[in-house]
């Protein structure tokens, strides 16, 4: 068996970049920028609970075969898609994982919705809501992992099942 040959492509971006000068990054504008960030988190938090809010209401609401359920199903997934986009933007990562199982579960669901589904996205709103209770800002660490792994476990039994396809 031949030695497998490693090849190296030339990093053609780094010629481009300048370091210096006009049009270089200022780090003094970029730790300005990050400063601004860093206080705009207590913000997220209100944002996100405003984001909590509407899914508790529209979940609460949900009913399978109600005639207003792929309405809520559009603000329940634009919900959890604000959640997942902002979440990682100010340190929540877990939040954004969440809401990218939540959104993707929606995405995959084909047909009528089911009592299942609607227990999912609850557990999803329910794990949303503990990080935020408990500022679990990063990933997490192994909490977090548990949560991510018990819900793919679910959607994926839930899937299994016929549900959420």
């Amino acid at each position: 068996m031949a030695k497998p040959q490693i090849i190296n492509p030339p990093n053609k971006l780094k010629s481009k970049v300048s370091m210096g000068g006009p049009g270089a990054v200022d780090p003094a504008r970029l730790a300005r920028a990050e400063a601004v960030i860093e206080k705009m988190t207590e913000s997220y938090l209100d944002w996100v609970e405003t984001d909590l809010a509407k899914l508790e209401g529209e979940l609460a609401a949900l009913a399978p075969g109600a005639p207003d359920t792929q309405e809520r199903i559009d603000v329940i997934y634009r919900a959890a898609h604000d959640i997942k986009g902002q979440g990682g933007s100010f340190g929540y990562h877990l939040m954004t994982e969440i809401g990218a199982l939540m959104c993707r579960y929606i995405e995959n669901m084909d047909g009528a919705i089911t009592q299942e589904d609607v227990d999912l996205m609850q557990l999803c709103y329910k794990s949303m809501r503990a990080v935020i209770t408990g500022r679990l800002a990063g990933d997490g660490g192994e909490a977090g992992r548990m949560v991510l792994d018990g819900l793919g476990k679910v959607a994926e039994k839930v899937k299994a099942a016929g549900h959420g396809d």
